[in-house]
């Protein structure tokens, strides 16, 4: 029976082996959170009207902060409705109020009117929104949300 290891040899039951240490390594990354880009939000301006959404199409990356930045350049009001939102976090701002929400079902703007709506995009897809003024939608204000 050995007392030491040979010279070469790392001791397995060392507190310093390299088995304990990947050990140690491994336990600690899954301790530490992972912030998910750190950087600014990705912003992406949506203007309306009647009756359309410019642009019709935003591409989104997963898993970044975003800012949708709606603006209402109509005669009339106007809404930002995505089933993408209602079980997301999300901050809606504009010059009268700020809500924080866990899902936002809809932002109502007035002729003029801008609100910011920020969000982390958590899940992948493709994510129809619309106005959901009556006739709206029907008179194709309409768009999709693309999360890659």
């Amino acid at each position: 029976m050995r007392s030491r290891p040979l010279q070469g040899e790392s001791d397995p039951l060392s507190p310093w082996s390299p088995a304990v240490i990947r050990l140690l390594l491994f336990a600690l990354l899954l301790l530490v959170p992972i912030q998910v880009n750190a950087g600014s939000p990705l912003v992406a301006r949506i203007e309306m009207a009647e009756f359309t959404f410019r642009p019709s199409i935003v591409r989104l990356p997963a898993r970044r902060q975003v800012q949708l930045v709606l603006v209402n350049h109509g005669q009339i009001a106007h809404q930002f409705e995505t089933v993408y939102l209602y079980k997301n976090l999300a901050v809606v701002v504009n010059t009268a109020l700020r809500v924080e929400a866990n899902g936002v079902e809809f932002v109502r703007l007035q002729p003029g009117g801008t609100a910011t709506l920020t969000f982390l995009s958590r899940v992948r897809g493709r994510f129809p929104f619309a106005c959901t003024i009556e006739g709206h939608r029907e008179a194709g204000m309409v768009g999709l949300l693309e999360v890659q």
